[in-house]
């Protein structure tokens, strides 16, 4: 009771205790992971409702990186590697939402047959023989039927193997199902395959004169506000953006040596040089020098290399040059005599009972009978080259074949209880070569602090006196700094190309109209980056926008120096020829179907012209008409069906191809996507 009573009278200090305690765990998860608390859990990207689970997509980037590695690429992109595989995982979203919706199933039977049947899927065959050696029903055999002599810890990892390759297919499957029903909902009729068969088979030839817009100068052509606005309006569709896109300047500064350190540098290199011309060996250099020894031919020097090593004696160094910021310098250690560079040689491997049998054999041979006489072929490996001077084996094949004559068969094999032997024949040895002992020596010249404190200082400087969007882009190349645009969105994680700014990437995401960033330095300290956000756009990108603005100015410019030369030359003449005349340019004849992207003379997608001479009649002058870069006139000579006879599969199959559903599939994830948007969380679970 007296414990009850005091706890009573301290209820007040227990409910405070108990809601800091609660508020210290809500918080504590809360940075934790901030997307825990009223976030998206576990999930990097919602994709029309359907979310991709973080862990399942780190698993992917961590394979897909892997295998970059193991194909030879030493510098992965992280980066781009998450926004491959995020659109990728996305990409599958969309499809299985769709398959389930539709009730796609793959049977047992189905995928029996793809992975083990008559008509097993080629590409995993292929990818079974390459791995294993055998055709994929022979492995399942193996995994599933004789696998009581395999080890246990194998067996195991073959099973899970196959299990994910099961998965993979029965998903490739449905997929499969997906386009294949996808690709038959719009089929071409008569109607369409007639229309484009005339469309991309009757072609029109003509005779045309023009003059280049560009002939008008651009100060009788300048665009007004109006005119830049009404345009933008006729095409404001082309300016249609899925979500919010923040258009920003930012600057890059490469954290490279300064003057100052590459004469300190040079100074290094230049006592290290007097150094190794009075001392022996390469012990005297600090570590910041790295020394790489070898012997080798001086066709494997390098160019640099192999002109020195001609005007230099033993002991001797010499400096060889200055590239990616790294000095060379090369020693002459030592001179071998020259030696068999390689040797051609045939040998095979032969089943014995014992000695006797071994020079019986070789007897056989080197009488002149031939190794298919004494072995089966299938034992026999001819013209094999192998270095002399190689120095991981070259000892060994300097050893083995250093007494032996060209021609003659000889084994090394000469143990009394051999039950095998190998017999070789050399059949040529290269012209001796002379080799070099080499120490090749690098020095990389790193920025230092101070030359690493200044940039980050100018740079701060500059950000503190151009703490604004405008000013920032409008003062940097004064201040000897260049500025590039780019766009970010929710789904950017890097500005632009520059590696490792994802930071800066999260900063544009949250920041006003106008500020401008700190500085972020990226992972590896190669450089510094500052970005200044200009606008935000939603729905449409603006007529505003400087590149939109460019665009369209170029457009209504185009515009008008049209309509001046129409005005110009319309009426002036009754032929071709007259018009030339008038306009003093020459004439020249070309053809083109309606669905021809490309004409001869014009630039490309002329659409306007192709619409006019379609429906030109023959023999009539038409024009003049705008075209993109020139106003034209044009006479219709002839028109020809080269395309043969109308035949409704043919054009069916084309119009499918072009226009139908096969064309569609290739837009099938915008399609199945539609109004819905995807949220993309990948900035949330990485640190910056």
């Amino acid at each position: 009771m007296a414990t009850l009573e005091k706890i009573r009278r301290r209820q007040v200090l227990l409910f405070t205790i108990i809601i800091v305690a609660l508020l210290a765990f809500i918080m504590g998860d809360f940075f934790n992971s901030s997307r825990t608390i009223f976030g998206h859990g576990n999930s990097v990207a919602t994709v029309a409702g359907e979310k991709i689970d973080f862990h399942d997509f780190d698993r992917r980037v961590q394979k897909v990186t892997q295998q970059m590695q193991q194909q030879g690429y030493d510098k992965v992109e992280t980066e781009q590697i998450q926004a491959e595989v995020l659109q990728q995982m996305a990409n599958e979203a969309l499809l299985n939402k769709e398959i389930d919706a539709l009730g796609i199933i793959v049977t047992d039977n189905e995928l029996t047959e793809s992975m083990i049947g008559e008509s097993a899927n080629p590409q995993f065959v292929q990818y079974i023989y390459q791995q294993f050696g055998m055709h994929p029903r022979q492995l399942h055999e193996l995994i599933y039927t004789n696998a009581a002599g395999m080890d246990p810890a194998q067996s195991e990892q073959l099973k899970q193997m196959w299990l994910e390759n099961e998965n993979m297919m029965n998903e490739m499957l449905k997929q499969q199902k997906l386009m294949n029903l996808f690709s038959g909902t719009l089929r071409a009729n008569k109607i369409d395959a007639q229309q484009i068969h005339d469309d991309n088979s009757i072609s029109s030839t003509f005779r045309y004169t023009k003059v280049d817009l560009n002939t008008v100068p651009d100060s009788l052509a300048v665009p007004t506000d109006a005119e830049i606005t009404a345009k933008y309006n006729e095409t404001r569709e082309q300016f249609k953006i899925s979500g919010e896109i923040r258009n920003v300047n930012y600057i890059v500064v490469d954290i490279v040596p300064s003057a100052e350190d590459l004469a300190a540098a040079q100074a290094e290199v230049d006592a290290a040089l007097q150094m190794l011309n009075t001392t022996e060996g390469t012990d005297v250099l600090s570590g910041m020098f790295v020394v790489n020894n070898h012997t080798s031919k001086k066709a494997e020097l390098s160019p640099a290399v192999a002109a020195a090593i001609d005007t230099m004696s033993t002991g001797s160094a010499v400096y060889a040059g200055f590239a990616n910021n790294t000095h060379q310098i090369v020693k002459l250690l030592g001179v071998n005599p020259a030696q068999k560079d390689s040797v051609t040689f045939d040998v095979a491997q032969i089943e014995i009972t014992g000695p006797a049998q071994r020079d019986s054999i070789l007897a056989v041979l080197n009488a002149g009978g031939k190794l298919s006489d004494v072995t089966a072929e299938e034992n026999v490996a001819e013209g094999q080259t192998a270095s002399m001077l190689d120095p991981q084996a070259g000892v060994q094949i300097r050893e083995l074949f250093a007494d032996a004559a060209v021609g003659k068969y000889f084994t090394p094999d000469t143990a009394a209880t051999a039950n095998a032997m190998r017999v070789f024949r050399v059949k040529n040895f290269s012209a001796p070569v002379t080799t070099y002992e080499i120490a090749e020596i690098e020095y990389s010249v790193d920025p230092s602090n101070a030359t690493i404190s200044k940039l980050n200082s100018d740079l701060h400087n500059y950000l503190a006196e151009n703490n604004t969007a405008q000013k920032f882009s409008d003062n940097a190349l004064a201040a000897g700094y260049r500025v590039y645009p780019t766009e970010v969105t929710k789904q950017s994680l890097a500005i632009a190309n520059v590696p490792s700014t994802r930071g800066a990437v999260k900063w544009v995401l949250k920041a006003k109209n106008g500020q401008v960033s700190d500085i972020y330095a990226d992972d590896q300290n190669k450089r510094l980056v500052a970005v200044a956000l200009n606008s935000t756009y939603n729905d449409y990108t603006p007529a505003t926008d400087p590149m939109i603005k460019s665009y369209l100015t170029e457009l209504v410019k185009n515009d008008k120096k049209a309509a001046k030369l129409i005005e110009d030359y319309k009426g002036k003449g009754n032929t071709i020829e007259e018009y030339a005349l008038a306009m003093s340019a020459p004439i020249d004849t070309t053809s083109m179907v309606f669905g021809q992207r490309m004409v001869q003379g014009f630039s490309f997608n002329e659409s306007n012209l192709a619409a006019n001479v379609a429906a030109a009649e023959k023999g009539k002058i038409n024009g003049p008409i705008q075209t993109q870069t020139t106003v034209t006139v044009f006479e219709v000579t002839d028109v020809n069906n080269e395309g043969g006879e109308y035949d409704f599969d043919t054009q069916a199959a084309r119009f499918n191809r072009q226009q139908g559903g096969d064309a569609m599939g290739r837009n099938l994830f915008m399609i199945l996507l539609g109004n819905d948007k995807i949220e993309n969380h990948l900035l949330n679970f990485y640190q910056e």
